[in-house]
Parts: C-alpha cells; sequence; structure tokens
C-alpha cells in the first residue's frame, strides 16, 4: 500500500513539473519575441480578446516603425523638397512621425496566443514587403494625381497657378507622410525617380507666388479682415503695390444684426452680427478668377460693428486651410 501511494505521487509530482516546464516554454515569446529580420516585423500584444490584444501588437510594430521613420525623415525626399526651414521641417517631421504611428496593416500573421484568464497575449508577424507594397501603391495613386495637377498648373495664369499650388501643396503633403515609411521598411529604398520632379514642382510655385503683386481694398465692414489678409500674405513674402499689380483682392461684407433676449444682464447686451463676406480676385485685365463667399457670425458686447469687425472665425479658417486656399476658396 505504502509502495502504491509513493508510486503515485511520484507520478503526480513529475506531470506537475513537465506541465510546468512547458508553461513556461510556452510563454518564452511573451518575455523574447522574435527579433525583426529584413522580412518581418514581430510584436506581442495583451487585451481582453485576440482581436484586442493583436491591436496592441500592432500599436507596438507600429511605435518600433515611428522611431525608424523619425531617423530617416532628414535624408527623406520631404526634407529634400522643404529646404533649409526648421520650423517648417521640424513641424512636417512630427506630422509624418505621428502618422507613422497609425498604419494600416494587412495579412497579419498571428503565430502565437495564448489565455490566461480573462486575457490574452499574441505574437504577430507582419511581412515587411507586403506592407511596403501597400504604400507603393498608395504613393503611386498620389503621384498620378500629381502629374494630372501639374499639367494643369504649367497651363494656367499667374493666379490660377496660386489656386492650383493648393492641390499640388495638399499631394505633396500625402507623399510627405510616405516616404519615411518606406525609407524605414526597407533600408535600401530609392526615391530618386521623385526627388528631383518634387523639388521642382515646389521651386516653381515658390517662383510663381514670388511674381504675384497683390493690391487689397475692402468696404468699410471689411477693413480688419483686409488688415488680415495682407498680414497673412506678407508672412508668405507676398508683395503689394497699389498701382502695378497683377492680382486685386477685394473684400466685401454684409450683416445683420441679431440680439439675444436673456434674463442675464450680460447676455443682454450681446449683439450678433450675420455676415456674409464675398472675397473676388481679379487680374490685371479686370478677368475674375476667384469668388469666395464665407458666411460667418461673430458677437460682442461693445455693438454691431465690433461684431462685424471681429475676426476670430476668419483666423481659424487661415489657420486651418492657409491664406491661399482661403482667399482662393480652394
Amino acid at each position: 500500500m505504502y509502495l502504491k501511494s509513493l508510486i503515485l505521487f511520484l507520478g503526480i509530482a513529475l506531470f506537475s513539473a513537465c506541465g510546468a516546464a512547458a508553461s513556461s516554454v510556452s510563454k518564452e515569446w511573451i518575455m523574447n519575441p522574435p527579433a525583426d529580420s529584413a522580412h518581418y516585423f514581430y510584436g506581442v500584444g495583451s487585451g481582453d480578446s485576440v482581436d484586442a490584444a493583436k491591436n496592441d501588437a500592432l500599436a507596438n510594430i507600429s511605435a518600433k516603425i515611428s522611431v525608424d521613420v523619425a531617423s530617416t525623415f532628414s535624408s527623406s525626399v520631404s526634407a529634400t523638397r522643404l529646404g533649409d526651414d526648421e520650423q517648417v521641417l521640424s513641424n512636417t517631421k512630427n506630422e509624418v512621425v505621428a502618422k507613422s504611428k497609425q498604419i494600416n496593416y494587412t495579412d497579419v500573421k498571428v503565430v502565437e496566443s495564448l489565455q490566461e484568464g480573462r486575457n490574452w497575449s499574441v505574437l504577430v508577424e507582419v511581412d515587411r514587403s507586403i506592407l511596403r507594397k501597400n504604400y507603393e501603391v498608395n504613393l503611386e495613386k498620389v503621384d498620378t494625381k500629381l502629374k494630372t495637377e501639374w499639367e494643369l498648373y504649367s497651363n494656367a495664369s499667374i493666379f490660377e497657378k496660386l489656386k492650383i499650388s493648393v492641390a499640388i501643396n495638399s499631394l505633396l503633403k500625402e507623399t510627405d507622410s510616405i516616404f519615411p515609411l518606406l525609407h524605414a521598411l526597407d533600408k535600401n529604398y530609392d526615391d530618386s525617380a521623385y526627388t528631383a520632379r518634387y523639388a521642382e514642382y515646389t521651386k516653381a510655385m515658390r517662383k510663381a507666388r514670388g511674381e504675384l503683386v497683390f493690391k487689397i481694398v475692402s468696404d468699410k465692414n471689411s477693413q480688419t479682415l483686409a488688415s488680415l489678409v495682407r498680414s497673412e500674405l506678407s508672412a508668405i513674402n507676398a508683395a503689394f503695390n497699389d498701382s502695378k499689380y497683377n492680382v486685386l483682392i477685394s473684400i466685401e461684407t454684409v450683416a445683420k444684426e441679431k440680439r439675444v433676449k436673456s434674463a442675464n444682464d450680460q447676455f443682454n447686451n450681446l449683439v450678433i452680427a450675420l455676415r456674409k463676406t464675398t472675397i473676388k480676385a481679379t487680374d490685371a485685365s479686370g478677368n475674375i478668377v476667384s469668388n469666395t463667399e464665407y458666411k460667418t457670425k461673430e458677437s460682442s458686447v461693445d455693438g454691431f460693428e465690433d461684431a462685424i469687425a471681429r475676426t476670430a472665425k476668419y483666423e481659424g479658417m487661415i489657420q486651418e486651410r492657409g491664406i491661399v486656399a482661403f482667399i482662393t476658396g480652394n
């Protein structure tokens, strides 16, 4: 009887030891996942479901890629195109790094998974070549649009060039977030097919913008807005001349007064101006090249005229879209 009990005890102990060893081995990938290679990225993640753990693992891979993006940005086609403006370079780099953390993954392989209670852990594998191909396809789509816009730009009048440059710069900004990613995915990626062309686009647009000479006229309701527009155009080195100009900007604002009825004395003094502002651009021959309308409202406790003159809404639009897009409506 004693001998049987001893054998049973030893058997259970041996089984438990084997189970512990197997469990330890099965969890090894959690603490020590495979190193990234020239062909694959690896990431470990956890969550309350397999999908949540998978998303966490992919976020960890994106974080690693963003580090490479930050380190390769200065040598990318984007940095070459943008030139020596340190503030623009810094802002663009920050935007690019942020976007690199939002990668759209396809064909993700779950190599290992483990459930412990309500928690899941997974090890995922991402094929670099597939990811690179996806971004190359995206780049080609953007580049095709760029070529189309550039053809229009090349045959446009001087102010039309300014309008079209809004779309071109928007597309170039898309490429700014693609090139550093391609460099991070493939250390040997060659962007020379785009570098010179995009740099030439930027150089030509700067030259055309430098040839523009503005005159700005406004009615009484638009005087503060006219000052704001002039200031914003000056910030991009625009020139002004009241007699020798090739673009005339006319700004007119029609406003209706609205008062607030309230038991609160502070709001009883509030006046709202419902504004309709028209910004029209004509060339030196008098041809209308853009005609943009904005409907906004501003409030003031200092009267109707003060409400009309406030520029906060306009400033927000300019900050979001840029002064060129604001005056052209693009």
